[in-house]
């Protein structure tokens, strides 16, 4: 990496240098973003009960107050019915700004006050690569709850997307490739990557006229992010991280001299004591459990089951959703897959919250599903050193019948 942009021709290292930011160029994300984080303010929205997006009792207002907004005729729409919306979302949950809070009986989307401080700190370059290298490296269509395109990654469906229309020679298959996702389509939009020109070069042209094409910034971050992306893979062997953005900082930053801090990357706070009260239900049976924080979840496991009249000869995995909204798995020891491993992790590891749901996934093959609510979260001393069984409610269900 000696030569600062050896993965960048003079000329399109050029095209970088000369491109302007601002609120609303290269595209209008800087303007909408804020929008969205002005709209949640202070006191936060409501999130919808399963799928944690915009309530949509929010959805016309916030609408409105986009660059673009889009008409639908829907009166009950949902968060992707308006794919702008759909993907500031997607940046606001995988930058950190944006996170849910447990409040009585709904949750809430809330801002981060220390990562908003550190936002309002940035300047207008900052702030627009930061949020693009989220995209790029958090930004997974699980987040969302999509299924769309090939990729799990957003960012490497609209880069197919691009890959796509330039093998094809008309750039304007991009409005066609709705099963890559609409919100996907918004973010190449907002920031830049995607514009709309007439399709005469007449003086006067009716909105009618115009088609979508890549702009020429847009080609050329595509196209060396795309390919940034499969070198870091094959350099450092992991799969995206926040490590991308230092790894193409080192080509990038010496033709964006003003771009120089990035957003507040807030690390998981770590519970080493006090203790939590998990409520685990499986059908119509509940055992309420005083956890410390310190216990290993392969102890956690065999609380849960002792405390069902269970037996442990099975494997079993934690499933829950980390802090931007990607699903996590903590494996038996003896499993073959798992982003982390129970008798490794503890439960104060995990990203412990009131209100956080998880489950216990236990006998593969019975598909037993043991639903654990966080109800209190003690952070420090308590009365327990191992876990507990507090209450209980209804008869334990039968593990085998027969």
């Amino acid at each position: 990496m000696s030569n600062k942009n050896q993965h960048l021709s003079p000329e399109n290292a050029e095209i970088i240098k000369n491109q302007t930011f601002s609120d609303t160029q290269p595209g209008s994300l800087l303007k909408d973003f804020q929008a969205l984080l002005d709209f949640i303010g202070d006191d936060g929205i409501d999130a919808t009960k399963t799928t944690h997006h915009i309530g949509m009792k929010y959805l016309f207002e916030l609408n409105e107050r986009m660059t673009r907004p889009v008409e639908t005729e829907l009166k009950r729409p949902q968060q992707k019915t308006f794919p702008v919306i759909h993907g500031l979302y997607l940046l606001l949950r995988t930058s950190g700004l944006g996170r849910l809070v447990a409040q009585k009986s709904k949750t809430l989307i809330v801002l981060d006050q220390d990562i908003l401080t550190s936002w309002r700190s940035l300047n207008t370059k900052e702030r627009y690569f930061s949020l693009l290298f989220f995209w790029v490296s958090r930004g997974e269509e699980e987040v969302l709850g999509e299924r769309s395109g090939i990729y799990g990654s957003s960012f490497l469906n609209a880069v197919y997307i691009y890959r796509t229309a330039s093998q094809g020679g008309n750039s304007s298959i991009v409005t066609e490739c709705r099963y890559y996702g609409p919100h996907n389509i918004a973010l190449l939009a907002l920031f830049g990557f995607i514009e709309a020109v007439p399709k005469k070069s007449n003086k006067s042209v009716d909105t009618a006229d115009m088609q979508v094409v890549f702009s020429s910034f847009g080609k050329v971050m595509l196209t060396y992010l795309g390919d940034a992306v499969s070198r870091f893979m094959n350099e450092t062997g992991n799969y995206l991280s926040d490590e991308l953005y230092d790894f193409c900082a080192k080509d990038l930053n010496p033709l964006i001299p003003d771009w120089q801090n990035r957003l507040l990357i807030k690390e998981r706070e770590v519970l080493t004591e006090g203790y939590s009260v998990i409520a685990v239900k499986v059908r119509d049976a509940v055992r309420k459990l005083a956890v410390p924080h310190d216990t290993f979840l392969d102890d956690l496991a065999s609380s849960i089951l002792d405390a069902f009249n269970f037996d442990e000869d099975h494997l079993y995995e934690f499933i829950y959703k980390n802090s931007i909204g990607l699903i996590e798995r903590v494996a038996h020891s003896f499993a073959d897959d798992g982003d982390y491993w129970a008798d490794d992790m503890t439960l104060g590891e995990m990203p412990i919250h009131e209100g956080m749901t998880f489950v216990f996934h236990y006998d593969f093959g019975d598909d037993w599903r043991f639903q654990c609510l966080v109800e209190t979260v003690i952070k420090e001393g308590g009365k327990y050193t191992e876990p507990k069984v507090i209450e209980k409610k209804g008869r334990a269900p039968k593990q085998y019948y027969y």
